[in-house]
């Protein structure tokens, strides 16, 4: 009996190593908080099952938005700066993670090799993700954070709205409290909550449809609408918010 409970200990001890401390994110928006007007920038995990905004200075938030959309200021940004440096000094930043939060804030670390040893920098969240999208270096936030009270849950908040599914592709209405985070007005556009395999609709799972052929799109119904209203045959244009960027995507008329 006491050799079954020794292998029952190590065997929990086993588990507990192998449990995901850290979770990959990537930077779904960047954008502003309508109820109070400040910038925050929302990450999600790479399956867009959660999400997680973290509120940010404007300068921080102007750095993240211009790399995201790929503009390049006349003269170098102070992460610019930074980065030209340790381009130069040969320093490498592997990963930044977002790794507690202490007081309503967030702490994060960078971490960088210079070749010889490997260093650990305390950083605000927001420098450690503007570094981190001009060296295309991954983001992680501890696992614990995406479990608290901050985050969103997407797919408990789109299940909990309308749903159709069109060629494929399922769709749902955004909530207010949504698309207040993926800075959008309330109303607008309906969130892609799943593809079925083998669908070549071109469209990704958390993507958000904003206009049919340049008609902007209110909900599941209003899209439905303007997709029967096209010629069959034809494809519609759609307009869509992916991550920081707008895309354009073809996509099937209604066949039925």
């Amino acid at each position: 009996m006491r050799a079954f409970g020794v292998c029952c200990v190590a065997a929990l001890a086993a588990c507990r190593a192998h449990e995901k401390t850290e979770t990959q994110v990537e930077v779904r928006s960047v954008g502003f908080d309508s109820a109070s007007h400040s910038p925050v920038v929302v990450l999600q995990d790479h399956d867009r099952k959660i999400a997680l905004p973290i509120w940010i200075g404007p300068a921080e938030a102007q750095a993240i938005a211009l790399q995201m959309q790929g503009v390049a200021p006349p003269r170098p940004m102070t992460h610019d700066l930074i980065k030209s440096m340790l381009d130069q000094a040969g320093i490498e930043l592997r990963k930044v993670v977002i790794q507690d939060l202490k007081d309503s804030t967030y702490i994060a670390r960078i971490y960088l090799h210079t070749g010889k040893q490997d260093l650990q920098i305390d950083s605000r969240p927001s420098d450690a993700i503007a570094l981190a999208v001009r060296f295309h270096s991954p983001i992680f936030v501890a696992t614990g954070l995406l479990k608290g009270g901050s985050t969103i849950n997407l797919q408990r908040e789109a299940a909990a709205e309308s749903t159709v599914k069109i060629a494929g592709v399922t769709l749902q209405n955004l909530t207010d409290e949504l698309a207040e985070y993926f800075s959008l007005r309330p109303g607008t556009g309906v969130l892609v909550a799943d593809v079925a395999e083998n669908t070549a609709s071109g469209l990704q799972r958390g993507d958000v449809i904003l206009e049919v052929d340049g008609k902007s799109v209110s909900g599941v119904g209003d899209f439905d609408g303007k997709l029967h209203a096209l010629k069959e045959g034809t494809q519609a244009r759609l307009s869509v918010q992916r991550g920081a960027q707008r895309v354009s995507v073809p996509f099937p008329t209604w066949a039925g």
